[in-house]
């Protein structure tokens, strides 16, 4: 038994001596990684054919250390077997990112840069997108394996020293698939936008006045394109389209109950749905109704959108002497304007006069480019920029990414929770609103997860907001001026159940409806100047929906994330 003893001992030192070995050469490879990001940034191609190769050469000297007949004789033993196969998974997935999804990058390195998406003179190179697609395509296939690889890890279950690396490369190859995919789309789907003749409809989302996809269409304009060319014309104001006495295209009974006739009758509440594709869809019926332009897609942005923005491109001096940069564009355009402009049609000419100034200089390809592709992933990333349009192919290319921003419906393995908020008093109060969403899959049984859930409400307004001027404040009906209302649509998973909801631990009246398959509770809220509300709610999914659950919220006009993931209790 001794002698069986030492053996054990030796194998399980000579084991931990090669994932040590393989470990260190794993962590130069991520070094290597970081530096090859660069020179692909830069689209320096002679720098990333050199960073390449030296991360080939550290991730073929990691697998070398674990090719090894000892370490796979170890790889059976209970306590050192998981172990080992998990950093061998590791390895094989940066291999395979390494020498497949990699190399395609690197040989198109000189042309994959933001340079390539940077407009010129008002034109965008159509050609020099779609000529990246192929190797994109090849790259993201590549990655996506890996992806599959290392998410097959329970990185929980393996050694202490071990959990943390094996997480870190997960997240960083998922990541990377995240984006590979992206970027194939983009060079995909942006080409074919640009391509030919077409209107499309921009809209500016208002976030002090709040909308379930983040704030009213307060102003809106036409993007004129010719093969490439991009022009900004047609600009308009959200009330001018107001409280029409017909509805703009059919609501079903179902959207009815939920939001009302407002949304197809105002232009103002075509967003009263948390549904990006079916608001766009409204907003362009109401542009055919009232203009007569058939547009071919609805691009929407909003004011933290263009504070991302003003980072890359530098201020702007507008009309009136205003000089709008990254750290005051919120404040000017949610509330400043207000203050300075009480009257609707200054306040309507101010923001024409922005979009004018900040489009010019977005389109004159000023600026830092890859700042700026920078600035509108990480707006799309929170869901600031969305995108709809009729056209099928596009819309299936889009399909579950974060710039479609469509409610998630069906009873897929992943449930998903929405927390959404319509503002209704037509004030722009939610200037001085901050919220946020926390909670937590709490059990699993029978293919049903139960979820604790808490939505926290924070009223920053002045304790003297009832003398803001009126369009801050607003008419008053709903709530005193001053005071917030907002209705609260909170979305259950598909199938699943919402049993309970209180104010502040209280019981409180709701209202319950359904949205495509989705339980909804719609909850009216009172935010008085300083005062915080939270809503607690108990949400149980559908039945076999046992993965993560994705939780959505409406974009604030903080930044941030408005989209996190609850871990499965499955």
């Amino acid at each position: 038994m001794g002698l069986v003893a030492v053996v054990v001992a030796g194998l399980g030192l000579y084991a931990y001596s090669k994932l040590s070995s393989a470990r260190d050469d794993l962590n130069l490879a991520t070094a290597d990684a970081s530096a090859l990001q660069d020179a692909l940034t830069a689209g320096d191609q002679v720098s990333a054919k050199t960073k390449l190769a030296d991360l080939q050469g550290h991730v073929g000297s990691a697998a070398s250390s674990l090719d090894s007949s000892v370490l796979s004789l170890a790889a059976k033993t209970p306590y050192l077997g998981k172990n080992i196969k998990a950093v061998r998974t590791v390895s094989s997935a940066v291999g395979t990112v390494a020498n497949e999804g990699l190399p395609p990058l690197v040989d198109v390195a000189d042309k994959f840069n933001a340079k390539t998406f940077n407009p010129k003179g008002g034109r965008i190179d159509i050609d020099a997108l779609a000529a990246l697609n192929p190797a994109l395509t090849k790259s993201s296939a590549a990655i996506d394996k890996a992806d599959e690889q290392i998410r097959s890890i329970d990185a929980s279950s393996l050694l202490g020293q071990l959990q943390d690396p094996v997480s870190d490369a997960q997240d960083k190859i998922g990541n990377a698939a995240s984006i590979a995919s992206r970027a194939t789309v983009a060079s995909r789907v942006v080409p074919e936008m640009l391509e030919g003749k077409h209107t499309y409809l921009l809209l500016f989302q208002n976030n002090a006045e709040i909308r379930a996809t983040g704030g009213l269409p307060g102003a809106f304009a036409g993007l004129q394109v010719d093969n490439g060319t991009v022009k900004l014309v047609g600009q308009g104001a959200g009330g001018d389209y107001g409280e029409r006495p017909r509805n703009a295209t059919p609501l079903s009974a179902e959207e009815s109950k939920l939001f009302s006739t407002k949304m197809v009758r105002d232009f103002r509440d075509v967003n009263f749905t948390p549904d990006f594709p079916r608001a766009a869809e409204i907003a362009a019926a109401f542009i055919k109704n009232e203009r007569g332009v058939d547009v071919d897609g609805v691009l929407s942005i909003d004011p933290v959108t263009l504070s991302y923005m003003l980072e890359a491109t530098g201020p702007i001096d507008l009309e009136d002497g205003t000089r709008l940069t990254a750290d005051n564009a919120v404040e000017v355009l949610l509330n400043g304007v207000y203050v300075n402009y009480p009257e609707p049609d200054k306040q309507d000419a101010f923001f024409a006069s922005a979009t004018d100034k900040i489009f010019d200089k977005v389109l004159s390809g000023a600026g830092d480019p890859t700042a700026l592709l920078n600035a509108l992933t990480r707006a799309t990333n929170e869901r600031r920029v969305s995108l709809w349009t009729p056209d099928k192919a596009i819309t299936k290319d889009i399909a579950g990414t974060r710039i479609a921003n469509a409610l998630p419906t069906g009873k897929e393995d992943s449930p998903a929770i929405g927390f959404y908020l319509n503002d209704a008093t037509g004030a722009k109060m939610q200037y001085y609103l901050n919220y946020g969403v926390k909670g937590e899959a709490t059990k699993c049984k029978d293919g049903v997860q139960s979820y604790a859930t808490e939505m926290t409400l924070q009223s920053t307004a002045p304790a003297d907001s009832a003398t803001l001027p009126e369009s801050i404040r607003g008419p008053g009906f709903g709530a005193e001026p001053g005071s917030m209302l907002v209705n609260l649509y909170l979305y259950g998973p598909d199938a699943g159940k919402i049993s309970t909801v209180r104010i502040d631990n209280e019981p409180t009246t709701f209202t319950r409806a359904k949205h495509d398959g989705r339980p909804v509770i719609i909850l009216t809220i009172q935010l008085d100047p300083g005062k915080t509300v939270t809503v607690q709610s108990s949400i149980a999914s559908g039945k076999g929906q046992s993965g993560d659950t994705t939780v959505s919220s409406t974009p604030s006009i903080v930044p941030g994330a408005s989209v996190q993931t609850w871990k499965s209790a499955c």
